[in-house]
């Protein structure tokens, strides 16, 4: 190991490391509150002879202060993730009325429909459960529409502004609703936005009831009002000298969010890889310190006295950009690197930033899961790490400026690329060149935008006028991005990483760090090292030997492997989505989600990165249940971005699914359609897939629309799945009754478990080994309903899974045998 005083920057990597695994290993323990003293009693005693070893200079001190790290990392996610008893989120699934200040601005979305809805982070300050008040702390987010609101009550009254009227940060609120636990689309490769919020001190979500919510503002601290105002007056200038879409944009790139912004817009940005210029993140730091570079050159001032100033203009753009967790986390950051940079301690920069790491980690360990924090630790280790050595080996060939630019970009993206593989799977490769294009004009953007706003307060023509340059620089910024975005390749598909494709990715830029004489001390030792192991020639004949056989063996298992059929059920919350992939990597889909409102697409947002992540790059064919939203919505954004054959579809009618699609998705004019017709049969590689009932009329009447639910069955060798849409009883009885062979190995269970589905003779006709239920959490119509899960539980001997509580569920199977794997392991209920 390491002698005392030696490569301190290594041992501080190391540190970071095992405690990230730590925090990792963290999530997998489950701890009781009883035995939560005895881990903390194990700690000090690691700590006792930690400390009593490295005294006694035993080289064994390094071992068991590397299990001491790991331990401290175990236990700093534990207390993180146990809250006490006053914590809000203790009245999860209750009603209560929650009395609090807004945390922050609220989030307005409006709807296909055009109805507002709003989104509200709550400092919990009391509530009233059960006719009892009590005090409480902690934050929840809380959901609200236009009919949310008390209307006798009023809204702020004396507010200046109509655009107001759903609050500002530190307002009161009073609000009535079931709290429920925080909850996501549980499905490999996304977001964990569970962690990243609590990472924030949020512990619950309620959505208000009507007309519950009352709101009263409040005079707030006197930098927090001072913020809001300076926000307010940049807003209201840019609203009066360019279109409001420019002024959305540009108070996005200055601040941060969405609203209002053209979706083009978006696009663009998307494709080119400058989205992140939308949130508040590093890079605005980034451009804030190097301002602060700019102005300080230009002043002649020292290195301290650089960052003094770097360190100011941070601290105020942190406290208008809203104080976040991930705006402060990307300060600290930034302020450390640079005081190195301007200093003159470039080698420092890169202790800083483990250091500062561990710093964050240690007050916020759940920020590890957060997204924002992933990429921006990433990109910096990447600018500090790789970025040098790859502008140097870019310079013997191109322009100075050029390479150093492209040095930037490729060592942020290289730290990253496993990153954006998990969760995105495709990478920008206009980004290189935009980057080195409209990078700059966007960089000058928010500059003289946030310059416009000082000189309106001084002079307000001239600031007014820099408005206006601003929103034609964005103009220009917004074409060279469209163009970009539309150069052929300029987005990459890019396959999920697996762990050991992770540890050689990188390690070879590991290598790719290391100075020529560093990298051939590690030749000579691991050539040493070969010498060491292997005497003689005949001994290296029996090693390659036995390396070669290894090889051989490997590809003959991956050759003689059965070809299996994988059946995935999607967690699309509150809906219907299915992926079935064929032994030959063929694939379709069984419905494919979507949400009554419109507003949250599932097809772009949930179905495709889900796709994605298990290399789907195109679908045969899509085949739908029927017309309803739940099941049939999320096609408009899966054509949108992958090639599907055809799309099956009810006897509804082409108007009705084209008006549950969307109209604004063009390639769905493009893509034929296809009415699915009764006793239809088809097989693609050993799969054969069955439409067993397709009602053309409606035979019962009613008008809920799973009147014509399609049941389809997709069978492969001795293992089967019945999918049921939202099939009624009275439809059950009408197969029941015809004598239809139903008997499968899995059942959708219909409806989500509604009562209107799954009565006994159709469960008995079944007889599945598995029942799935696809429900959201929380859902307001009650699936399932607890009589159809007794119902299952005594009309079969199936196991029951459900996507509210597992998560993503994939079943695979040769034909013979059948595999089950959930993204979230929940045993507590039917031995799930």
């Amino acid at each position: 190991m390491f002698k005392e005083g030696q490569s301190p920057k290594i041992l501080v990597n190391m540190v970071l490391a095992l405690y990230i695994l730590g925090i990792i290993l963290g999530r997998q323990v489950d701890y009781q509150p009883e035995t939560f003293g005895l881990w903390c009693g194990g700690l000090v005693i690691l700590l006792v002879v930690t400390m009593g070893l490295a005294w006694a200079r035993y080289r064994l001190a390094w071992v068991i202060m590397g299990m001491t790290v790991l331990l401290v990392g175990m236990l700093r996610f534990s207390a993180v993730m146990n809250i006490d008893q006053q914590d809000i989120g203790q009245w999860v699934d209750k009603d209560i009325t929650l009395m609090g200040e807004l945390a922050a601005s609220p989030v307005l979305r409006v709807d296909d429909q055009g109805k507002n809805h709003i989104k509200y982070t709550v400092q919990c300050n009391r509530l009233i459960l059960s006719g009892q008040e009590l005090d409480t702390h902690g934050k929840i987010i809380l959901y609200a529409r236009d009919n949310s609101y008390d209307e006798h009550k009023g809204l702020f009254q004396g507010t200046e502004a109509v655009e107001e009227q759903y609050g500002r940060s530190g307002d009161i609120i009073r609000a009535s609703g079931r709290l429920m636990r925080l909850h996501d689309y549980q499905n490999p490769g996304r977001m964990d936005m569970v962690m990243a919020n609590r990472s924030q001190g949020i512990h619950g979500q309620m959505s208000a009831a009507k007309y519950s919510i009352e709101l009263m503002a409040q005079d707030k601290d006197l930098m927090t009002r001072w913020a809001e105002q300076i926000r307010h007056l940049y807003k209201l200038q840019m609203d009066r000298v360019m279109p409001k879409e420019d002024s959305a944009a540009i108070f996005a790139m200055l601040f941060g969010g969405y609203g209002g912004i053209k979706p083009e817009l978006l696009e663009a940005f998307t494709v080119t890889g400058l989205i992140h210029i939308l949130s508040v993140s590093g890079s605005h730091i980034t451009l804030m310190a190097g301002t602060a570079n700019v102005i300080g050159r230009a002043l002649g001032l020292s290195g301290g006295l650089t960052s003094v100033l770097a360190t100011i203009i941070i601290g105020l753009y942190s406290l208008l950009a809203g104080g976040t967790t991930p705006v402060l986390r990307s300060a600290i950051m930034g302020v450390l690197t640079i005081m190195a940079l301007t200093m003159g301690r470039e080698k420092d920069a890169r202790h800083l930033l483990s250091i500062t790491a561990l710093g964050i980690l240690l007050i916020w360990p759940l920020s590890l899961y957060d997204i924002s924090f992933q990429l921006s630790f990433g990109a910096t280790a990447g600018l500090l790490y790789l970025s040098p050595a790859i502008g140097g080996l870019l310079r013997k060939y191109l322009w100075i400026y050029v390479a150093d630019s492209l040095g930037v970009t490729l060592g942020a993206q290289l730290a990253v690329l496993p990153l954006l593989a998990w969760y995105f799977n495709v990478i920008s490769l206009s980004s290189l060149l935009a980057n080195l294009v409209v990078a700059p004009v966007v960089e000058i953007i928010i500059v003289i935008g946030l310059l416009a706003g000082v000189l309106v307060g001084v002079v307000p023509v001239v600031g007014q006028f820099v408005f206006i340059a601003a929103s034609l620089l964005l103009g220009i910024a917004y074409e060279l991005s469209r163009l970009i975005a539309k150069l052929p390749g300029s987005q990459v598909y890019l396959p999920t990483f697996g762990v050991i494709v992770w540890g050689i990715y990188y390690g070879g830029l590991f290598l790719l760090t290391l100075s020529r004489d560093r990298r051939s001390a590690y030749w000579r030792a691991l050539t040493g090292l070969w010498h060491r192991i292997v005497h003689n020639d005949l001994e290296r004949r029996l090693v390659y030997t036995g390396m070669a056989a290894a090889v051989i063996v490997c590809l003959l298992l991956h050759c003689l492997r059965p070809n299996e059929m994988q059946v995935h059920f999607i967690d699309v919350g509150q809906g219907d989505a299915a992926l079935v992939v064929t032994p030959h990597g063929h694939a379709f889909m069984i419905d494919t989600g979507g949400t009554r409102q419109g507003g949250y697409d599932i097809g772009s947002r949930v179905d495709v990165p889900y796709l994605l992540h298990y290399g789907i790059r195109k679908l045969d064919f899509i085949m739908l249940t029927h017309a309803h939203d739940d099941h049939a919505q999320g096609v408009g954004g899966i054509v949108d971005k992958l090639p599907v054959g055809a799309i099956m579809i009810g006897h509804e009618g082409r108007e009705a699914y084209m008006k549950t699609f969307g109209g604004t998705h063009q390639a769905l004019k493009r893509e034929p359609m296809v009415v699915l017709k009764e006793g239809a049969e088809m097989t693609l590689d050993g799969v054969r897939i069955q439409v067993l009932y397709a009602p053309a009329e409606n035979l019962i009447g009613g008008n809920t629309g799973n009147e014509f639910s399609n049941l389809i069955r997709v069978s492969y060798g001795q293992q089967s799945f019945l999918f049921t849409g939202d099939l009624a009883k009275e439809h059950e009885q009408i197969l029941c009754k015809g004598g239809t062979a139903l008997h499968s190995t899995v059942l959708k269970v219909g409806h989500h478990g509604s009562n209107t589905s799954s009565s006994e003779e159709f469960l008995r006709a079944v007889n599945p080994q598995w029942s799935v239920i696809s429900v959201g959490y929380g859902n307001s119509f009650g699936h399932p309903k607890p009589e159809i899960l007794a119902r299952i539980h005594n009309c079969t001997n199936s196991r029951l899974l459900r996507t509210d509580k597992h998560g993503a569920i994939v079943f695979t199977t040769d034909g013979e045998q059948l595999r089950v794997n959930t993204q979230v392991v929940y045993d507590k209920e039917n031995g799930g």
